[in-house]
């Protein structure tokens, strides 16, 4: 038991930061795959999910065949297409094992989050938009300063839970040898036997660790005040000020 406690100790920096040389990796070059993969994929999916509600039907069938396209494509099949179609530079751009990872993350998040997108949307009460327009707002002005606020309260949850999922995809990226957290617990361990009796001491310090980060991320899902408290004049109100 003590080997395998000074094996993990040895080991936790590479763990958390990746081996010397080869840094950011680890659990923080999961973060940052996460982090990147979210932020990026929710600004492809606000564009997608707002456009499976627009009255243009061409924008609506667009919007729904990119999202499920891109949900119903395995990550790790996703991963292997964007590689091999980015990395060899057939388009005129050549990437690395990380950037194919990104963009792979960015299309496989945004697919899931513009689905919450659109849910969220179409949640808000009609009341409060058709109160948004009596008082003069475009509709623009009326999306901006009454839909999206109203819409990302109902998201919250769903985006928490998506983000947390995500974080915990990332570990598909070992296909890519990325030097993710997976990854890095796999070369710490190496293919010599006698680190045989580390497997599993190494491998609950790995899934203790994704276990820290989502807990984490977890409390996040809890807002503070619900839709249900943001009441109508709430946000007639604060899009009077702004028109």
């Amino acid at each position: 038991m003590s080997d395998q406690v000074d094996f993990i100790i040895r080991n936790i920096p590479n763990l958390l930061v990746g081996f010397p040389g080869q840094r950011p990796g680890g659990l923080l070059l999961s973060v940052v795959l996460a982090i990147s993969g979210i932020g990026l994929g929710f600004c492809v999916a606000l564009a997608v999910g707002s456009a499976t509600t627009s009255r243009w039907r061409v924008l609506r069938t667009v919007a729904s065949g990119y999202i499920w396209l891109f949900r119903g494509v395995p990550l790790i099949l996703l991963l292997l297409i964007v590689h091999n179609i980015f990395s060899t530079g057939k388009i005129g751009v050549e990437t690395s094992s990380f950037q194919s990872a990104l963009i792979a993350l960015v299309l496989y998040s945004s697919a899931y989050q513009a689905s919450i997108v659109a849910a969220g949307l179409r949640a808000v009460p009609a009341i409060l938009v058709e109160d948004a327009r009596l008082l003069g707002a475009s509709a623009r002005k009326a999306w901006q300063t009454v839909q999206l606020p109203y819409g990302l309260r109902v998201m919250r949850p769903a985006l928490v839970s998506q983000a947390i999922s995500l974080f915990k995809d990332t570990s598909v990226v070992v296909v890519l040898g990325v030097a993710d957290l997976t990854t890095t617990a796999r070369i710490a361990l190496g293919s010599d036997i006698e680190n045989a009796p580390y497997w599993v001491a190494t491998y609950l310090t790995v899934g203790f660790l994704y276990f820290l980060v989502a807990t984490a991320l977890s409390q996040l899902a809890t807002p503070a005040s619900g839709p249900e408290q943001v009441g109508k004049s709430g946000l007639v109100s604060s899009l009077g000020t702004t028109i």
